[in-house]
């Protein structure tokens, strides 16, 4: 097996070096903080003859796909409990019927091509809603400043998935322009000092003995990962999933609690089915509801039956911003470890590269919106 303490060995496959990416997250936090808070959204903007102005959204709709749409589910379930309005995450080439000029979409794509996401930008568009957009460069830059559409520009060069933070600590900033949310400002200063500390922590040059990251790396290892979340963990059990398909390139399951007492817990009832290649991961919390506490723990009685490979996840932080985004950082970094174990690079992705190669060519959304746009500037 392959010895996570080389450090050889992971420059080896770690080709892009996506763990230094990871160990500068907490500069991505500060760097997205400050260049979101200067959204100007006082002019509003102009299209097809239609001056489209800013007020006081009546829902959100969160536009985007992949390492650029999860920013949105952890912005939804991190607030739910704040917002007095819906949120919608749409992950389509259509927009929900309900957007009108009361609603606020935020179209995201890290590179500005995703074709699903300037699909969902031009209807917004026709729909006359107040737009927002955020990309590091692409169709998506230049569509919102030849109409004058408020873009935040983010760091260009990253792996998508790996913008994360700065994503997410836009989207939160645009929440408070809107005066949706309170202020943030010591959530995501505890968030950026966290992840330095823990960068240290998880770095290739802790040995395992003091890395818990390589440590659950080494447990997942040929097994099938199921990330089981809840509350505002349920994102964080999805991401984990996405991250350990699209980084260590393996099939992983996310579920959450408590939908999956309903169905998923049942897989422990087939009596020929052993679960002996199967880890569960539950995602845990300091200030856990009784009613959740009492079906983790529950849960885990009944899987323990079937299989001893059962983990614990519990997050670092105070607020709930840094202990979402501590869990993450820690599952993303065993997701590289993971990678290297399998001896594959984790940056590149050659299958989705071939997919929306040949989406292209085939049906050319993009060349067919650019069009529909530039005719009506």
């Amino acid at each position: 097996m392959i010895d996570l303490d080389d450090t050889k060995i992971i420059e080896q496959y770690d080709k892009s070096n996506q763990i230094d990416v990871m160990i500068n997250w907490h500069s991505y936090i500060k760097e997205a903080r400050e260049q979101s808070l200067k959204l100007d959204i006082s002019t509003g903007f102009q299209w097809n003859k239609n001056k489209i102005d800013f007020g006081k959204p009546k829902n959100i709709v969160i536009c985007g796909m992949g390492g650029s749409a999860i920013a949105g589910d952890y912005l939804s379930q991190l607030f739910k409990n704040d917002l007095l309005i819906p949120v919608i995450i749409n992950r389509d080439y259509d927009i929900p019927q309900f957007v009108n000029e009361n609603t606020l979409v935020i179209c995201i794509s890290y590179s500005g091509n995703t074709e699903e996401t300037l699909s969902s930008f031009y209807k917004t568009l026709v729909k006359k809603a107040m737009i927002i957009s955020i990309s590091s460069s692409g169709y998506l830059e230049t569509f919102s400043n030849q109409i004058g559409i408020p873009h935040i520009k983010i760091k260009e060069g990253l792996p998508p998935r790996t913008a994360f933070p700065l994503i997410y600590i836009t989207l939160i900033s645009i929440l408070e322009k809107f005066e949706l949310i309170k202020n943030m400002d010591q959530d995501v200063n505890e968030t950026e000092q966290l992840l330095q500390n823990l960068a240290q922590e998880y770095s290739p040059e802790k040995t395992i003995n003091d890395n818990i990251s390589k440590q659950i790396a080494l447990g997942l290892f040929n097994t099938i990962p199921v990330f089981i979340g809840h509350t505002f963990y349920s994102s964080v059990a999805y991401r984990a999933k996405s991250e350990l398909n699209e980084n260590s390139k393996i099939l992983a399951v996310c579920e959450e609690l408590p939908e999956q007492n309903h169905n998923g817990i049942v897989v422990v009832d087939n009596p020929n089915k052993a679960l002996n290649d199967t880890t569960f991961v539950f995602f845990r919390d300091i200030e856990e509801s009784k009613s959740i506490k009492v079906r983790i723990e529950e849960t885990i009685k009944l899987i323990s039956k079937k299989t001893e490979k059962i983990l614990e996840v519990y997050p670092k932080g105070k607020t709930k911003l840094a202990r979402q985004f501590s869990s993450t950082f820690l599952i993303d970094f065993v997701s590289i470890y993971l990678a290297i174990l399998y001896e594959v690079d984790p940056s590149t992705t050659p299958s989705i590269c071939s997919l929306k190669a040949q989406i292209r060519k085939k049906a050319n959304i993009i060349d067919k919106l650019k069009r529909e746009i530039n005719s009506k500037l």
